[in-house]
């Protein structure tokens, strides 16, 4: 069971836990895991990054396997930073470490 970051709202009850390590859902669903968290501006971010990654399947001959190779370390990378991501996002909208 990965460890959780405990962020809250001064002044608020509101608390949210941030789990730490690795994130699957960024792994396997990158922009949608993003906007379900209402990171915004990071779904954008990997909606372009992935359309920038299908263009050597289209000039290259083997540009599916460099395609299918490069999507895979970008979903790592994703999964690798996605919960930091995720909570210096809610720093930014106000919320603090308990």
């Amino acid at each position: 069971m990965a460890d959780r970051i405990y962020l809250g709202r001064p002044g608020t009850d509101d608390t949210i836990g941030v789990p730490t390590g690795f994130s699957w859902g960024a792994f396997l669903l990158g922009p949608i895991w993003a906007l379900s968290r209402r990171m915004w501006f990071a779904a954008f971010a990997m909606v372009a990054v992935e359309l920038a990654l299908y263009l050597p399947s289209l000039w290259l001959d083997r540009g599916d396997i460099v395609t299918l190779l490069l999507s895979i370390l970008f979903g790592i990378a994703c999964g690798k930073y996605g919960n930091d991501w995720h909570r210096r996002v809610l720093e930014k909208r106000g919320y603090a470490v308990l």
